[in-house]
């Protein structure tokens, strides 16, 4: 338990940062560093482990139909900003009822429709949606199980249901489920279940995550001019379960990114004089660009989160979270000979050359 009563529930954190170090190569760390002094430049490495608690607003709605034209209306209260909602959370719902991918179509931010919601932030999307989407498939397929033993003249107790289908083990009779969604519409003969196939879940949890990982990063830095360059990056960060792996590192290597371009470029100038903000403008405000960063090398790790039924940690906030820590503590250890041991953000060449030339000539 940490002071503020947060219980860190699971985590190899040592297990994590080895793994990092591995994927950095930090054993021929020396000879990099020695390369670059023959060619006039210097050469630092950073390390950070991080743990993060992801909260957030701690109410989420979700909303399953299953429709009779053989698709799945998902309705959540989180808004995708570029996460790929419609494909994880899809592939979620599709996993549960037993559907293709293409035929579960997501419906979000909405009010005329989505009640209650509490949005994208905190990494809390895919940890709570999860739970809300699972709990409103869950009365879905009972439901659906109710209305398959009626239709299939038989006690609800002896219904399975797998891959989208509600069979009688041992018999040959069995319904699909946009067949039994029709059926729930169309037949007046059913009992109290008449009507559309479609449950809901509006839920809230207080319970946090706990993402946590290690990053690496290694700068060469050009004495004479100050200038910083990123050379090398390794990230293992842990989700818990990665539902879509593909996102996930594309999520991480944007944080990477976002975390890089506070470190070293991006900066409010305001005058000191009128407080007039004097970088207002894409032309004058430093953003990072692919061309000035290397590769990264990421991986993740699956250590599933107790507190959630998928075992969901979370993965959008990770790749930022150390990296400002990771590329100064970089830049600082490059500089380390000249006495420099820190050093503000952003790391711009001027405050890197200011920095070699108030420390005076590096030690023997």
């Amino acid at each position: 338990m940490n002071p503020l009563g947060m219980t860190y529930e699971s985590g190899d954190y040592r297990k994590i940062m080895d793994r990092a170090l591995d994927l950095a190569d930090r054993k021929g760390f020396l000879d990099r560093r020695r390369e670059a002094k023959r060619d006039g430049k210097l050469r630092g490495i950073g390390f950070a482990s991080y743990i993060e608690a992801t909260s957030g607003s701690p109410r989420e709605y979700a909303k399953i139909d299953v429709q009779p034209d053989g698709h799945v209306d998902v309705t959540v209260g989180t808004l995708s900003s570029g996460q790929g909602h419609e494909t994880s959370f899809a592939q979620c719902v599709g996993e549960w009822l037993g559907v293709a991918l293409e035929r579960v179509l997501m419906i979000q931010g909405d009010t005329d429709i989505v009640p209650v919601g509490g949005g994208s932030h905190s990494g809390r999307s895919m940890r709570m949606a999860s739970v809300v989407m699972g709990k409103a498939s869950e009365l879905v397929i009972a439901r659906a199980k109710r209305i398959a033993a009626y239709m299939l003249e038989t006690d609800v107790a002896d219904i399975r249901f797998a891959e989208g289908v509600f069979t009688v083990p041992g018999t040959d009779r069995s319904i699909g489920l946009f067949e039994l969604a029709r059926a729930a519409r169309e037949r007046n003969s059913l009992p109290e279940d008449h009507g559309p196939l479609t449950a809901d879940c509006d839920d809230v949890m207080r319970l946090a995550g706990f993402p946590f990982g290690a990053h690496v990063c290694e700068v060469e830095i050009d004495p004479d001019t100050g200038k910083t360059d990123i050379v090398r990056y390794a990230a293992v960060d842990d989700v818990g379960r990665a539902v879509n792996p593909l996102i996930l590192h594309g999520q991480t290597h944007g944080g990477i990114v976002q975390g890089v371009g506070q470190a070293l470029w991006e900066h409010a100038y305001y005058d000191p004089l009128t407080g007039q903000l004097l970088a207002g403008s894409f032309q004058d405000y430093a953003m990072p660009r692919a061309g000035l960063l290397p590769s990264f090398t990421t991986e993740l790790s699956e250590t599933l989160a107790p507190g959630n039924p998928l075992g969901v940690r979370a993965g959008g906030e990770g790749g930022t979270t150390p990296t400002l820590a990771v590329v100064v503590n970089a830049v600082v250890d490059a500089l380390a000979d000249y006495g420099v041991t820190h050093i503000e953000m952003p790391v711009t060449p001027e405050r890197v050359w200011r920095a070699i030339h108030d420390g005076g000539a590096p030690s023997q």
